[in-house]
């Protein structure tokens, strides 16, 4: 009795412990999301109100919020769902006249219902929660835009003041105190761990090490990349390939150089976190120096004129290209020492005076750069876009030295850097851009037949939609640096481009992602070139062994083809995240279309599959159809191309040669029957005629024995008697040339054996003359 007493005590302390939690758990998240709606509500008012001190912490917060409502979110949409599930298990609530469910099912289904409310509002407050962050962050990111530009627009102290040189001087004296202490801080800290001389040592080999791999790697890129471009012929995407090549046999170098420096300083204790922004300015600025030198070396090409991209001479490159260099070495040393003086606590004064020294001297080497006489291009390739280029930065040197001067030193600081990086990402761009189209260009090569590879239209066509697939990618692989690069906070493109990856919702509908997209289209072009292969390979292959009739063998290319371009649709289709079961639903709406107005393309596609299928017709057969006669060409998916004996082409409607008569001369084989009708005299020797014609026919070359030619006396004729002579060709297609020299022949034949051949004759009776027709006929002959 105890133990009972007990058992049922324990299960009623478990039945309230397993109620209790959901509801603790349920009044935990309620609380969660209102604290988090009043977070959000305090931000809206600062926003509101201007009053914004640090906005990349409100920004940091609204992204935490933002992603905890998303995980509640979850959580939620998981409960409701099991609710839902819950209540369809229960059935429909009885109507009016159904008799009453049991208390049980009646409790069970208003607590369930019950739940699903509380569910739902908790889902719309989470959204809205979702909804406002999103919003603020639209804002502050405004916000943070607005303020960029506004403080670029102030306008500041001169630096042609004195008080801004002598500040500047002095704030440059405490720097290098600082540097020097710092140095010899590190010094004094290695000479006492004993390690001064075994540190400097490993810092000079790091140095050693990464010049030295300078030369081996840039001759292995040389001898092994640009060697080989080079012995094809020059081409614009060669070119730039070739260059592009050029810059990374010395980029390569200084990316794995720098590494090595900067990995041996940090591990020797010389680097410290507020040093290293300075030591990754300067690798960034040797990079830089060295990407600008390899690509003009490769874009101005002064050693090969055949591979030189601009069309200037020797000369005016190397000028061209000091210029470039010039301006990439002022920006990074500028870069650099900005990084020195925020790490060494420099003064704004000097950081103001640097940023001055480095706009006016780049927009110098610009307007320089920008000059006409150092682009020697013919007008009709340089165009009006490169003359407007080149005015648009001959304005902008002059407007970046007028504003350094006038005291907008960050406007123009901001304009002046923000061109270099420009004209970077430009060049890396367009560098890109030539190697993916000779990539694409060689892919064509690979899975094209000899056929297509000679084919300019269809080459022309393949350049034109591959280079507008990679510009179009390369623009939006472009975009997020271009956005920040103008200001956008990384954040905020950083979310749109997130919503580009992973897709976003309208309206309750979710739109695909621009990366599902792409991969869907990957999943499409490769199914279909792997087909493109395996109808290469078997056309090539068995095929290309067997005794298989050439028409048959395009039936099954054609259907391998077909085959192909289902499992690359349901494949794109599947990898977007549809559902390939609910395609019954799709096909059952398109029915009705289909019924009315796609009833003849689906019917001409219907009919296309029968054709390749029961194969009434194939490829190469000679047919005549109520619209033509002439050799079949192609049979595609909606109509079949033949080729008259004109050489014009007549495009037929599948259902056509379905549902109509069609003469097919070579279905079963190639072998014809022709008819050579002849006329001659009624004086002719009818057995003589008969042995003539069957010699003529009988030596032919291309009449076959069996069955054997015959003549046939078709009739009496008005002025001639009327023979045929019929003979069977192995090849009927050349029926009108037999028939040619069959004639030739027998006329030669004839003339020999003496036999005539009549032309149509008519003899005139005169009955009676008019009156006085001989007195007037003798007179005139008087």
């Amino acid at each position: 009795m105890v133990m009972r007493s007990l058992c049922v005590l324990l299960a009623a302390v478990l039945a309230v412990l397993a109620a209790a939690l959901p509801v603790a758990a349920q009044s935990s998240r309620a609380e969660e999301i209102e604290v988090a709606t009043q977070e959000i509500s305090g931000i809206r008012a600062q926003i509101n109100q201007d009053n914004v001190d640090a906005p990349e912490a409100l920004e940091q917060q609204l992204r935490a919020l933002r992603v905890d409502g998303r995980g509640r979110l979850s959580a939620i949409e998981r409960e409701l769902e099991a609710v839902n599930a819950q209540i369809d298990l229960l059935g429909p609530a009885p109507g009016e006249n159904d008799p009453p469910e049991s208390d049980i099912l009646a409790s069970e289904r208003s607590q369930l219902a019950d739940q699903r409310a509380r569910l739902s509002g908790e889902r719309t407050r989470v959204l809205a929660n979702i909804f406002e962050s999103g919003e603020l962050l639209t804002r502050l990111s405004g916000a943070q835009v607005g303020a960029l530009y506004a403080s670029l627009a102030e306008r500041g102290a001169s630096p042609l003041e004195p008080r801004q040189w002598r500040e500047a001087w002095r704030s440059a004296s405490a720097v290098t105190g600082r540097i020097g202490r710092y140095f010899a801080k590190w010094g004094d800290n290695r000479r006492g761990d004993s390690a001064y001389g075994r540190s400097l040592g490993l810092i000079f080999g790091a140095l050693i090490v990464s010049l030295m791999i300078f030369g081996p790697v840039n001759r292995w890129i040389a001898g092994t990349f640009s060697s080989a471009v080079e012995k094809r012929k020059p081409s614009p995407a060669r070119r730039v390939v070739v260059a592009g090549l050029k810059m990374a046999a010395r980029t390569v170098p200084g990316v794995i150089g720098g590494l090595i420096i900067i990995e041996t300083l940090r591990a020797q204790g010389v680097l410290t976190p507020e040093g290293e922004a300075a030591a990754r300015a300067f690798w960034i600025g040797v990079l830089s120096i060295l990407i600008v030198s390899g690509f003009t070396a490769g874009f101005f090409a002064p050693a090969s004129p055949g591979w030189r991209i601009a069309s200037i001479d020797a000369d005016r490159g190397r000028a061209v290209s000091h210029l470039a260099l010039g301006i990439v070495i002022i920006f990074s040393l500028n870069t650099l020492l900005s990084a020195i003086g925020v790490a060494a606590h420099a003064a704004d004064a000097l950081l103001l005076v640097s940023d001055a020294i480095a706009a006016i001297a780049i927009a110098v080497c610009l307007f320089l750069l920008c000059r006409t006489r150092l682009w020697r291009v013919d007008e009709e390739k340089s165009g009006e876009g490169w003359r407007l280029l080149r005015r648009t930065g001959r304005a902008l040197a002059i407007i970046i030295v007028a504003a350094t001067l006038a005291g907008y030193v960050p406007l123009a600081h901001f304009i002046a850097t923000r061109i270099i990086y420009l004209a970077l990402f430009i060049g890396l761009a367009w560098m890109m851009r030539a190697i993916l189209a000779e990539l694409a260009l060689a892919l064509r090569n690979r899975l094209s037949v000899e056929s297509d590879k000679t084919d300019e239209a269809q080459s022309a066509n393949y350049r034109f939609w591959s280079r507008l697939l990679i510009n179009t990618l390369l623009i939006i692989a472009l975009a997020p640096a271009v956005l920040v690069l103008f200001g956008a906070p990384a954040g905020t493109v950083r979310d749109l481009a997130g919503q580009a990856l992973f897709g976003f919702n309208v309206g309750g509908f979710h739109i695909p992602s621009v990366a599902k997209l792409f991969a869907a289209i990957i999943v499409f072009v490769a199914i279909m070139g792997a087909t493109k292969l395996i109808q290469r390979a078997v056309q090539r292959g068995p095929l290309a062994h067997s005794r298989a009739d050439v028409g048959v063998q395009n039936s099954l290319i054609t259907l391998m083809g077909y085959g192909g371009l289902v499992i690359a649709l349901f494949a794109s289709i599947s990898s977007l995240g549809f559902d390939l079961g609910n395609l019954a639903l799709i096909a059952g709406a398109l029915s009705v279309g289909i019924g009315f107005g796609l009833q003849s393309i689906v019917n001409n596609f219907v009919s296309g599959l029968i054709l390749l299928f029961e194969r009434p017709i194939k490829v190469g057969d000679w047919i005549v159809t109520p619209s033509g006669e002439g050799t079949v060409k192609k049979i595609s998916v909606r109509s079949t191309e033949i080729e008259t004996f004109d050489r014009s082409s007549i495009i037929v409607p599948n259902s056509e040669l379905i549902s109509s008569t069609v003469t097919n001369w070579t279905h079963k084989n190639r072998l014809g029957r022709i008819t050579v009708p002849v006329g001659v005299s009624y004086g002719s020797d009818p057995e003589q005629v008969k042995q003539i014609l069957l010699s003529c026919a009988s030596a032919h070359p291309l009449v076959v024995s069996y069955p054997e030619p015959f003549v046939t006396w078709m009739d009496f004729g008005a002025s001639s008697l009327d023979f045929e002579i019929r003979a069977y060709l192995a090849d009927i297609s050349q029926g009108l040339t037999v028939r040619t020299e069959l004639r030739f022949a027998i006329f030669k034949a004839f003339a020999e054996a003496g036999v005539e051949i009549p032309f149509p004759q008519q003899d005139i009776y005169v009955k009676s003359l008019p009156e006085g027709f001989e007195a007037k006929k003798e007179a005139d002959h008087a």
